[in-house]
């Protein structure tokens, strides 16, 4: 009898929710130059959440932006 394989880590994922409020723009994002202005996507994501349009816990356009970024869970990031 066959065992079926599972990902050992897959208990370690953390549990994130992306901001998509962007829509449309959000399709096609990486293909742009704006997304290569890391600048210009903080920006966005700075009035976004001025405004209170920012819903989630991390803006999708900065993570497409960034070429490495770290996540932390809340537990880590509140020691």
């Amino acid at each position: 009898m066959k065992q079926k394989k599972t990902n050992e880590n897959q208990d370690q994922l953390l549990p994130i929710e992306f901001c998509t409020e962007c829509g449309d723009d959000l399709e096609n994002f990486t293909f742009t130059s704006k997304s290569k202005s890391k600048k210009e996507v903080q920006d966005n994501f700075s009035n976004c959440k001025k405004i209170g349009k920012f819903k989630g816990d991390l803006c999708s356009k900065v993570f497409i932006s960034e070429d490495e970024i770290f996540l932390n869970s809340p537990q880590q990031e509140e020691d």
